[in-house]
């Protein structure tokens, strides 16, 4: 993965928005053995295409790429996608950490939001797509982790996160994880053809979100092959 130098680029107008996307995909083993990890890796030129091609979006949004399986890893920093000259692939690894990747991402965000507003932009909240195969091997301990990141009380970054599980994907940890929308692909579709409907969703959902001076969040609709959840209601 290459990103392009930064030169040349106009100073933003005053109050110039911008909304940036973060795509956290499970590396685990069994998203290799499922397809998972080429259906992603199918998909991501494309949905990288469809951004960099487009003047407005290309303007408006900004993407991440975060990997996660025993660990998290940036695998490509939050740019604009008409800089970045092609977005590396998913490899198979082990684990299924929920919390590694939540960790990360309360750390990055808040550091790429200070970035973006020295800039002179308006940063509007950001969106956080989380793709999942299983259960977190985690258990017991990602759920603290996962407040941190979405406690607006205590983290004023905290993103919206639209959540895709497929396979063996606990529906209630899914509908947990999601703040705004989650959606569990149906026992008799294949993983590979649910994940390669899934960023597709991702893509339309970036490129529509994207696509006006004033950006806002557009939730897809339930993909092909997959059911919409019920959100986790508090009790309290």
């Amino acid at each position: 993965m290459t990103i392009i130098p930064n030169t040349g680029r106009p100073t933003p107008a005053p109050g110039e928005q911008i909304l940036p996307f973060y795509i956290v995909c499970d590396e685990s083993a069994s998203m290799g053995m499922n397809g998972g990890i080429d259906a992603i890796n199918t998909g991501l030129p494309e949905l990288h295409a469809a951004i960099a091609s487009d003047p407005l979006v290309n303007d408006k949004a900004r993407i991440s790429l975060i990997s996660f399986s025993d660990e998290a890893e940036i695998l490509v920093p939050l740019s604009p996608a008409a800089d970045i000259e092609e977005l590396p692939g998913m490899m198979e690894r082990g684990a299924t950490s929920y919390g590694a990747a939540f960790r990360l991402l309360k750390s990055q965000i808040s550091v790429d939001i200070a970035l973006l507003i020295a800039d002179g932009y308006k940063v509007l909240r950001p969106a956080v797509f989380f793709i999942s195969d299983g259960e977190p091997t985690d258990q017991g301990s990602w759920e603290s982790d996962y407040s941190d990141l979405v406690d607006k009380s205590t983290n004023p970054h905290a993103p919206n996160i639209i959540a895709f599980g497929v396979d063996k994907a606990d529906p209630s940890v899914i509908s947990k994880v999601a703040t705004v929308a989650a959606f569990l692909a149906t026992q008799n579709v294949d993983p590979g053809v649910a994940l390669k409907e899934i960023m597709r969703s991702l893509t339309v959902s970036i490129v529509t979100s994207s696509s006006a001076s004033n950006p806002t969040l557009v939730v897809p609709p339930a993909p092909d092959g997959t059911i919409s959840l019920s959100l986790d209601t508090m009790d309290e």
